[in-house]
């Protein structure tokens, strides 16, 4: 096939003759049609459910800060883990849950901390900066008392958050992240975490716990209605 003929290919399904600009683009993001779309708190927490679940995620809701405090306590027994690691006590937690962490003699991340010493956690409890109902995903943005390490490393990662922190689309989700750096929090670096990690390299066989957690494990305060 001569140059021509390939470009002809590629141009006539864009609507356009070989060798001639694009036109200018006008809109910029998604069609107003999909950033529009009306949602409740109701509805994005269906939303999340269905697609954090369908994605191998574990979600128990929570109706008061006190019932999720037993819960993650619960948890953390049926878990039996010898090593557990956490936030540091300055980290941006969405609900307080420092005497169940107290209780436990979690290690705690910071600034200083040793990074090996994190190494052999089984289970890591963190927080998130939102959570995307679209795609059931966990935005996690580290930092200073938050550091990676400690969802990426264990095999089993809990998250704390509320539903009030729910957000429709991944744009939101972004834009959550942006305004957090305009206001001088810059992540060291920002997680998009879709349920349980897995892998498909080798042989296509699908193996969960490749490359993190293999299980994850959503305790939501239901603050909104």
């Amino acid at each position: 096939m001569d140059k021509a003929t390939f470009l002809e290919r590629i141009a006539k399904p864009l609507g356009r003759m070989p060798g001639t600009p694009p036109s200018p683009r006008t809109v910029v993001g998604v069609p107003s049609f999909w950033a529009d779309r009306p949602s409740t708190p109701a509805s994005r927490t269906a939303s999340f459910i269905e697609r954090f679940t369908g994605l191998a995620g574990e979600i128990v809701q929570y109706a008061s800060i006190e019932e999720l405090r037993i819960g993650l306590d619960h948890v953390l027994k049926d878990i039996g883990a010898a090593k557990i690691g956490a936030w540091g006590k300055e980290a941006p937690w969405s609900v307080d849950v420092e005497e169940v962490l107290e209780r436990w003699q979690v290690l705690r991340w910071h600034a200083q901390t040793e990074r090996r010493a994190f190494d052999d956690i089984e289970v890591g409890v963190t927080s998130c900066v939102c959570a995307i109902a679209d795609t059931g995903t966990i935005v996690i943005a580290s930092g200073p008392e938050a550091g990676r390490t400690v969802h990426q490393v264990p095999l089993i990662h809990i998250v704390i958050l509320r539903a009030s922190q729910l957000v429709q689309s991944l744009g939101e989700a972004l834009r959550e992240l942006a305004q957090a750096h305009e206001r001088g929090e810059v992540a060291a670096s920002n997680h998009f975490i879709s349920g349980a990690s897995r892998s498909s390299d080798i042989e296509n066989d699908q193996t969960i716990g490749v490359h993190g957690p293999a299980r994850v494990i959503a305790l939501m305060l239901q603050d909104m209605t």
